[in-house]
């Protein structure tokens, strides 16, 4: 059983609904669950097609519909305990650290919508942590594409590592460049000066995540200089 955890407002179950169908799962009926601390419910969805558990690009999809806060596959249990301030916040955190990890998993598989699956990220973020959200989200891509994708030949030192690899692997976020121990990143698609929340936290995180997996600059600091979303002309970042 497939069980959508998800706050009370009105055109959530469609949206869910057109996720799963045009993942080509069918739904034959659900069933809310209220929770009763008011604005919360889970919603038991019955499928007749398509294979449980859901896959993490699916369940990103899903996270990313404004108003859904969890995926599971067994009824919740919304029994009321002494300890149910300390549960929520760990239940928050636990929901967030797994939406962090279907996010950069869908990346992964479809790197080509990278902005889409970010955006979509950040709107679902609280204003005051998610520069650190992003961060981790950037973090956890960044390390995967290094090992999944340039691990297998011998190690480089920092100055090869950035020409070589780490611009190749931003090539995507907008137009890159590269000197001895700087990457800039011109029209980088994660930050923009018309909107106030794009940062370079997610873009910071990446190219962490990425040096850190290599035994040869796991120890390299990166010092973001300047954002184009504070109205520099491109995204900078130094390493030292």
């Amino acid at each position: 059983m497939l069980y959508v955890l998800v706050k009370e407002q009105p055109g959530l179950l469609v949206k869910i609904y057109r996720c799963l169908n045009q993942a080509d799962y069918k739904i034959t009926s659900h069933h809310l669950i209220p929770n009763p601390k008011q604005g919360m419910v889970a919603v038991k969805l019955v499928i007749a097609e398509g294979d449980l558990p859901i896959s993490f690009t699916l369940e990103s999809q899903l996270l990313n519909i404004d108003g859904c806060l969890d995926i599971m596959y067994e009824e919740p249990n919304w029994e009321p305990s002494a300890l149910d301030g300390k549960k929520s916040n760990q239940n928050s955190s636990d929901v967030l650290s797994k939406t962090i990890k279907a996010t950069a998993s869908a990346i992964l598989n479809d790197f080509s919508s990278i902005e889409n699956y970010v955006n979509g990220f950040r709107r679902k973020t609280d204003d005051g942590s998610a520069a650190v959200h992003m961060y981790k989200l950037g973090f956890e891509v960044g390390t995967a594409t290094y090992k999944n994708e340039f691990s297998l030949g011998k190690p480089l030192e920092l100055e090869k590592a950035i020409k070589r690899m780490l611009a190749n692997a931003v090539k995507k976020f907008g137009d890159v460049s590269s000197s001895k121990r700087t990457l800039t990143i011109e029209n980088n698609i994660f930050c923009n000066h018309r909107n106030p929340d794009s940062e370079c936290d997610f873009t910071k995180g990446f190219v962490t995540g990425f040096l850190k997996a290599s035994p040869k600059t796991k120890n390299v600091a990166v010092h973001n200089s300047s954002c184009r979303s504070h109205g520099q002309l491109a995204c900078t970042f130094e390493f030292q």
